[in-house]
């Protein structure tokens, strides 16, 4: 079964259970606020995947996340500022441009029963990874202190908060909201979380200062 949806590419990728602030100030997407409250619907996120997020011609993913509307100001101009929580997945089957904005009739997506479910033994190793992950980025970036992050125990939670937080390419953090199982994104963040780990040592070494070895002769 599929409904209609208004439609917001953005530059980010929106994961279930991650809140996401947001500025609209686009006439188009003033105009979907508008529709948005007088029909007590909300509207979906979709990452781009091609172009830019403002002024339009922008290609998006075609998965992407349903946010539920938890503030909404109004500003005199017309503006909104938002804020949002990621909810269910869904993937568009069309797009449509009949109004202003873009809409689409989207498919809300469910974990796939036959992935084999080993969540609750991925979720420690992802979760001592990740902490490892944060640590290494405090270091790293030697001005921000090292920040404490309070880790879920449900692996589904977890794998969100995750995938959410890794400093990656857009196109990579979409990789992971299209796993179609828990422990398919729980791998996929393991996956991540040990390539960044690499990368940090190596731009690490390459920061450390260079002793100059002095010949007595």
């Amino acid at each position: 079964m599929t409904v209609q949806l208004p439609l917001f590419p953005l530059s980010t990728v929106l994961f279930p259970h991650m809140p996401l602030a947001l500025h609209v100030f686009e006439e188009r997407y003033r105009a979907m606020m508008r529709d948005c409250r007088e029909q007590g619907t909300t509207f979906g996120v979709l990452a781009i995947r091609e172009g830019l997020e403002v002024g339009g011609g922008a290609v998006p993913y075609r998965v992407g996340t349903l946010a539920q509307l938890r503030d909404v100001e109004e500003l005199p101009d017309g503006r909104y500022n938002l804020l949002v929580v990621g909810a269910s997945r869904f993937r568009v089957e069309t797009f449509s441009q009949e109004r202003p904005y873009l809409t689409g009739e989207v498919r809300y997506l469910e974990d796939d029963a036959l992935i084999p479910d080993d969540a609750a033994l991925l979720a420690p190793r992802v979760r001592s990874v990740f902490q490892a992950y944060v640590a290494a980025m405090a270091r790293f970036n030697s001005d921000a202190p090292a920040s404490e992050i309070s880790l879920p125990d449900e692996p589904e939670l977890l794998a969100y908060l995750v995938a959410g937080a890794l400093e990656i390419e857009t196109a990579r953090k979409q990789a992971l909201l299209e796993h179609d199982s828990t422990s398919e994104r729980l791998r996929g963040c393991l996956q991540e979380l040990r390539r960044e780990s690499v990368l940090l040592d190596r731009l690490a070494t390459r920061r450390q200062p260079r002793v100059l070895r002095m010949s007595p002769n």
